[in-house]
């Protein structure tokens, strides 16, 4: 049990969190300022419920038909790197508290190797990541799960330094790791600020021979404060209900 601002929390412990526990002094994130190289930008709105390629110049309004409340200097950013780096640079380039939304879909810590493998007529080829590549998408973590947690603690109290105070969060998990970043998101946004956990069903669930199917991942919904924003979702009623229901009208 830990105090923060005179509020007792439930933290998460793991090796290099603290530099002087006693002292309750945390390691510091560093937040270089890293230039982006830009290859392209693309400005326009896209029109709504139409088909075509992600570039078809016929999928964006014309310029004087643009929505009322578009921004007129907004300017989409697809970046290519790693998100702790980027986030950083982010956050220095001014963009701390200006961010509405974040969904992120991290490594599970399965453990599983994502070396390609593939066979071509009797010849068996294997492509091993590039640094990258291995960084990005190789789900081993060399210190156990004490290194993915000090992952996943950096990248996620970077993005709330970007969130705006009306902004949300949604992060994709499953029964691996999820209890755990649960406890670090308490700590990082605040157990009040918990408002969700979302079960979505998975597409390979089955059955082992020792225990119960694991049948869904998890989506942790947070918010950075109580005035957050909000949108309610409808769905349209069944065809057979609305005819049992309303057999009056």
């Amino acid at each position: 049990m830990a105090e923060n601002e005179n509020k007792k929390y439930v933290e998460l412990l793991w090796n290099r969190k603290y530099d002087k526990l006693e002292k309750g002094e945390k390691i510091p994130i560093e937040k270089p300022n890293l230039p982006f190289q830009v290859v392209e930008t693309v400005n326009k709105p896209r029109l709504k419920d139409l088909e075509g390629g992600l570039f078809d110049p016929s999928q964006f309004y014309p310029e004087n038909k643009y929505p009322k409340d578009y921004p007129k200097d907004w300017k989409n950013l697809l970046i290519w790197g790693d998100n702790k780096l980027v986030m950083s640079s982010l956050i220095k380039q001014g963009w701390a508290g200006k961010i509405n939304l974040i969904y992120i879909d991290p490594p599970f810590f399965t453990g599983a190797d994502f070396t390609i493998r593939t066979k071509l007529g009797d010849e068996r080829i294997e492509k091993e990541p590039s640094i990258i590549e291995e960084r990005a998408y190789k789900d081993t973590w060399s210190g156990g799960i004490a290194s993915y947690l000090k992952y996943m603690y950096e990248r996620l109290v970077l993005m709330r330094d970007l969130m705006a105070e009306n902004g949300s969060i949604y992060v994709h998990l499953d029964w691996h790791v999820g209890h755990y970043v649960k406890v670090i998101m308490d700590e990082i946004f605040g157990y009040e600020n918990f408002r969700n956990e979302i079960s979505r069903q998975s597409v390979f669930s089955h059955s082992d021979a020792r225990q119960f199917g694991r049948s869904n991942d998890n989506i942790l919904f947070y918010t950075k404060s109580a005035d957050y924003q909000w949108t309610t979702q409808y769905q349209p009623y069944d065809e057979s209900y609305l005819k049992s229901a309303f057999r009056e009208v």
